[in-house]
């Protein structure tokens, strides 16, 4: 199987993969998950002012694979979900368990010849397989439909807003190391997305470059990420904002791809002994409250 081939192979599995994974959880869902393709057409792009966009630029074709990340309120609902999920499976469970338990006492004086029913497993918190938050959110950009063609590619979706972590490109996940991002409402968030490999081979003739990230030799990736204002005539003026990436960490192999990991971002992360280390700039302590400042400056009696 070409890498091609075997990329395209591995974004169906994903996008399978992704799909179970939001039927076993839209039942209870009260948020609604829709993305939106924005395609290569003439004249200006409307804006919807309760959508958030994700720009990708890239010297070729690509196929970046961002996941949404739960606020804290989404997050307890989720929680909540996945509690009242087990709760229902664990009470399926102990009726199967107690039809099996019977049945062993049945069997308790048979010969040992005879087939023994294989003990149920109980639904527990570690082994429940109900999908996290950010797996029921996942949206593939490319690598068709781009939305515009100049000095390579650039792709743009429509999402809801929110904070967004690159999972991976294709048939790789950025497993080792990654970012996440905030998409605001009513605007474009955009960045560079490269391969240092591809890269380094764009002296040699145009035939033998590669096309595409899937024509890399495995484990010659790395992805390299850089906030860019994307200029497009038909961007509402002010709109595009460079994304500021924010140091996630890494992430499970969910997909069983080729693992990877974001190159060091300078003012944002670098690795140390394979552990992001944070390089932004820390916020300064808030300041006390004028009555605490009061109290602190009044003269004991």
């Amino acid at each position: 199987m070409s890498a091609r081939m075997f990329a395209l192979a591995s974004a169906a599995a994903i996008l399978t993969l992704q799909a179970g994974a939001v039927s076993a959880a839209d039942k209870k869902d009260k948020e609604k998950w829709e993305t939106t393709i924005v395609r290569d057409k003439p004249g200006p792009v409307a804006l919807k002012p309760d959508k958030a966009y994700i720009l990708v630029s890239s010297p070729f074709f690509v196929m970046p694979v961002l996941m949404k990340l739960p606020n804290a309120e989404q997050a307890a609902a989720h929680a909540a979900e996945r509690a009242e999920e087990l709760a229902k499976e664990r009470a399926k469970w102990e009726k199967k368990h107690a039809a099996w338990v019977k049945e062993m006492g049945y069997l308790k004086n048979a010969a040992s010849s005879v087939k023994r029913p294989k003990e149920p497993q109980e639904p527990t918190e570690e082994n429940f397989g109900f999908p996290l938050y950010e797996q029921t959110r996942a949206v593939t950009l490319g690598p068709q439909n781009r939305f515009n063609k100049e000095n390579g590619s650039a792709f743009l979706q429509e999402v809801p807003p929110g904070e967004y972590l690159l999972y991976g490109n294709g048939m790789g996940c950025a497993c080792l190391g990654t970012v996440s991002f905030d998409a605001p409402a009513g605007k474009v968030v955009s960045f560079e997305f490269s391969i240092p490999f591809a890269e380094a081979h764009r002296d040699l003739p145009k035939e033998e470059r590669p096309k595409s990230a899937f024509d890399l030799p495995p484990g010659t990736t790395n992805y390299r990420l850089k906030p860019l204002v994307f200029s497009d005539p038909r961007l509402p003026a002010g709109s595009v904002i460079p994304a500021a990436f924010k140091p996630a960490g890494t992430r499970p192999n969910w997909y069983g791809q080729e693992v990877d990991r974001v190159m060091e971002i300078e003012g944002v992360f670098m690795y140390e002994r394979g552990m992001q280390v944070d390089l932004r700039p820390k916020p300064a302590p808030a300041a006390p409250p004028e009555a605490a400042v009061a109290m602190e400056a009044k003269p004991a009696s």
